[in-house]
C-alpha cells in the first residue's frame, strides 16, 4: 500500500471516530443528495416548473460531468478505500475511486445553481451542501480525500468554463438546422459512449441524445410555457415523474437480469427517459386536459 492510500485510510479512520447509528443514517441521507435518483428527481423539476433554457445549460453540463468523470475513474482505475481495508465500509459503492463522482456532481450541479439564483443565502446553501456531500463519501468508507480533492478539480474545471461558454454555443446552435442539430445531438453523444463503454458513460451519453431530439421538437411543436401556480406545477410534476419512472423501472430490471448487449439496452434506456423529459411530457402538459386551471382554496 502507497503512502498517500495509508495517509487517505488514517484520515478516514480518524473522521469514522464520531461513528454512531445517528451519524450513519445522518450521512446516508447526505449522500443520498449526489445519488443518481435524487438528480432525476431535480433536473425534470427545474425543465418543467422553473426555466427551459437555463435548466438545459445545467443540464448538458452535469452529463458532460457524467461522461467525463465515468471516463477517467475508468481510466485511473484506482481502488476505493474498503477495497485495502474493509473496515471502513459503511455504504455500499461500485466502480473506481478517483475522481469521486458525488463530489464532481454536486459542485457541477450546485455551483451552476448559485451562479444562477445569485443570491449570497443560496450560495452559502450550495457550499455547505458540496462541502457535506464530500464529507459524507469520507465518513462512509467510500472515498479517500484524494479522490474528492480529483473530483472538485474536474467538477471546477467542467463549471467555470462551461457556464459561460454554453451561452455562445447556444447562438451558433440557433443558427444550424434542425438535421444537422439531430445528427450531431444523435451521433456525438453515440461516438462518446464508445470512448470507454461502461454503464456510467453510456447513460448520460444516452439521455443527452434523447433530449436534445425531444427539445428540437419540443420547440417546433409544442413550447409549452412554465405553470402560473404552485397546484399546476405540483400537477404536472407527478405526472411528469410518474411516466419518467414508468420508463426508468422496468428497464432497468431487465438490464439487472443479465439482458444481452447490456450496454445498447442502457443508451436505449436513457435516451427514451430524455425523451420523454424534454418533448413527450410537455407535449402532455401542453394538452387541454394538463392546461386546466386547478381550483385554488379561494375559489
Amino acid at each position: 500500500m502507497n503512502e498517500l492510500y495509508r495517509w487517505g485510510l488514517d484520515v478516514i479512520i480518524v473522521i469514522q471516530k464520531i461513528r454512531s447509528p445517528l451519524f450513519d443514517h445522518l450521512f446516508l441521507a447526505i449522500t443520498a443528495l449526489g445519488n443518481d435518483i435524487f438528480y432525476m428527481l431535480i433536473l425534470p423539476f427545474l425543465y418543467w416548473c422553473v426555466d427551459k433554457r437555463h435548466s438545459l445549460r445545467l443540464f448538458y453540463l452535469f452529463m458532460i460531468s457524467n461522461w467525463l468523470n465515468a471516463v477517467t475513474k475508468n481510466i485511473l482505475n484506482q481502488p476505493r478505500p474498503f477495497m485495502l481495508n474493509e473496515s471502513v465500509k459503511i455504504a455500499h459503492a461500485t466502480g473506481p475511486g478517483i475522481p469521486s463522482g458525488h463530489a464532481q456532481g454536486s459542485l457541477v450541479f450546485w455551483g451552476f445553481l448559485a451562479m444562477w439564483v445569485k443570491k449570497r443565502t443560496f450560495t452559502i446553501f450550495s457550499v455547505s451542501l458540496i462541502i457535506l456531500i464530500a464529507f459524507s463519501r469520507l465518513y462512509l468508507g467510500v472515498h479517500f480525500p484524494t479522490d474528492i480533492i480529483g473530483g472538485w478539480i474536474l467538477g471546477l474545471i467542467i463549471l467555470f468554463p462551461g457556464y459561460t461558454i454554453l451561452e455562445k454555443i447556444e447562438r451558433k446552435v440557433a443558427q444550424m438546422s434542425t438535421s444537422t442539430l439531430i445528427f450531431l445531438g444523435t451521433f456525438l453523444p453515440l461516438a462518446l459512449s464508445f470512448v470507454v463503454p461502461t454503464k456510467y458513460s453510456v447513460s448520460p451519453m444516452g439521455i443527452t441524445a434523447g433530449i436534445t431530439l425531444a427539445t428540437i421538437l419540443e420547440k417546433k411543436y409544442v413550447n409549452f410555457e412554465m405553470p402560473s401556480t404552485v397546484p399546476q406545477c405540483a400537477f404536472r410534476y407527478f405526472i411528469g415523474i410518474i411516466g419518467l419512472f414508468i420508463i426508468y423501472v422496468p428497464l432497468k430490471i431487465l438490464i439487472s437480469k443479465g439482458m444481452p448487449f447490456p450496454l445498447a439496452f442502457t443508451f436505449f434506456q436513457y435516451y427514451t427517459m430524455g425523451l420523454w423529459v424534454g418533448w413527450f411530457a410537455p407535449w402532455l402538459f401542453s394538452r387541454k386536459m394538463m392546461s386546466i386551471k386547478l381550483p385554488t382554496k379561494s375559489e
